[in-house]
């Protein structure tokens, strides 16, 4: 049972990323709603990029390093040698996120326009994989496929209403 828990956890990693990231933004809202940056929207920037950016960067940067044949399968890829390139690129992303989550508006604002240039074309490639080799992997159209699109979509909505309360 425990093996089929942790197992499932991180299939869906991406997924619980998101979600910690909508509930403590939500809990710190709660908790800050009379200081500056309690709005949710600006804790949903904030925790959205350390999480779904950040730590998932660096996750996805372990994964595709370390552990290049697990991956590979799990995406429905062949092992290659570009996972490398691939996790180097998660890495400096997730850095990134995680530094973002105590910037101020400009510094997040580059890192979310960085994270949606990385989500979205990493979606782009999964669905040209769907289309093109018919893979549907969990890796490739699973959960992490809809964060994918689901995640830019969340941090351009904080943007733009973060960029209202200024």
């Amino acid at each position: 049972m425990a093996e089929l828990l942790i197992r499932g956890f991180f299939e869906n990693f991406s997924v619980v990323m998101l979600v910690a990231a909508v509930v403590l933004a939500g809990a710190f809202a709660r908790l800050h709603r009379d200081r500056p940056g309690g709005h949710f929207a600006e804790q949903l920037l904030r925790w959205t990029l350390l999480l779904s950016v950040g730590v998932q960067g660096i996750f996805t940067f372990i994964v595709h390093v370390f552990f290049p044949a697990t991956s590979a399968a799990n995406i429905g890829w062949a092992e290659s040698p570009f996972q490398y390139e691939v996790g180097i690129a998660d890495l400096t992303v997730g850095v990134l996120g995680v530094l973002a989550w105590r910037g101020d508006f400009g510094f997040r604002l580059a890192a979310v326009i960085a994270a949606v240039c990385w989500y979205w074309g990493d979606a782009v490639g999964h669905v040209r994989q769907m289309v093109i080799s018919g893979n549907f992997a969990p890796g490739n159209a699973g959960p992490w496929f809809w964060t994918d699109v689901l995640v830019p979509i969340v941090l351009l909505a904080s943007v733009i209403f973060c960029r209202r309360r200024l």
